[in-house]
């Protein structure tokens, strides 16, 4: 009789008020009040969007991403929205659902397990839940692959406000917050894993204002075991944005 593999849930927020600081919390690259709220362009705008994101996703799902990922993901932000009033991400969710960080490795060709992500009671929070599954034979694994880790992050994007000389942010306190889960590390097998499921929550903020929106971004991580310990196989890890609320 097939055993099941137990996931245990394992949650990492961004250092604050009422957070829990991690070893694989990412250093921000810029501090709040060097991230400028005044923009002179759409493209200086969807610059800030995807650095955000990418700052927000963490090193370990941007280990996976390339160097020109975040200059694709400004160009397809600039190129979606338009010339109206406000730029806000919520205008072009069916652009950004589905997008993948990383060109050849498409999340949908690879992942056969359809992870349910949806927004939770209030802006700021989201529920991602995986069913069970079996890993070998659900997701395209690399030859080398003995263990994998799946990883969700949440991050906050601020709306825009076009003036005549200038772009404003809307929510400058809502922006590049994140929350995050990732799983245990869990070995490659024909065995069935548990359901899954997980609350993100920007922890920091609380419910964050209206004109802001939060990016999900999902990724599968891959690893080797060898000499007692995991190497991480970067390029075989799939990422994705699933949903922007």
């Amino acid at each position: 009789m097939a055993t099941n593999l137990e996931l245990r849930s394992t949650y990492f927020y961004t250092e604050g008020m009422g957070s829990i600081p991690t070893a694989t919390s990412p250093k921000p690259l810029n501090t709040a009040s060097e991230i400028s709220s005044i923009f002179k362009n759409k493209f200086a705008v969807a610059t800030h969007i995807s650095e955000s994101i990418h700052r927000g996703i963490g090193k370990e799902l941007a280990s996976m991403t390339t160097n020109l990922s975040a200059k694709r993901l400004a160009s397809k932000i600039n190129s979606s929205l338009d010339n109206s009033s406000k730029y806000s991400l919520a205008d072009i969710v069916d652009d950004l659902r589905g997008y993948d960080f990383n060109e050849e490795s498409s999340f949908d060709a690879l992942v056969k397990t359809k992870f349910c992500v949806k927004s939770g009671a209030h802006k700021g929070h989201a529920i991602f839940h995986v069913p069970a599954f079996i890993p070998i034979d659900d997701i395209k694994v690399p030859k080398q692959a003995t263990n994998f880790k799946i990883s969700a992050r949440l991050v906050s994007v601020s709306d825009f406000l076009i003036k005549t000389d200038s772009i404003e942010m809307l929510s400058p306190k809502a922006d590049s917050k994140k929350g995050s889960f990732q799983s245990p590390m869990l070995p490659i097998l024909q065995t069935s894993t548990e359901p899954m499921t997980a609350q993100l929550r920007l922890l920091e903020t609380g419910p964050i204002a209206q004109n802001a929106s939060t990016v999900l971004v999902i990724g599968v991580m891959f690893y080797r075991y060898e000499d007692k310990k995991f190497v991480a196989l970067d390029e075989e890890g799939i990422i994705s944005i699933r949903n922007v609320f």
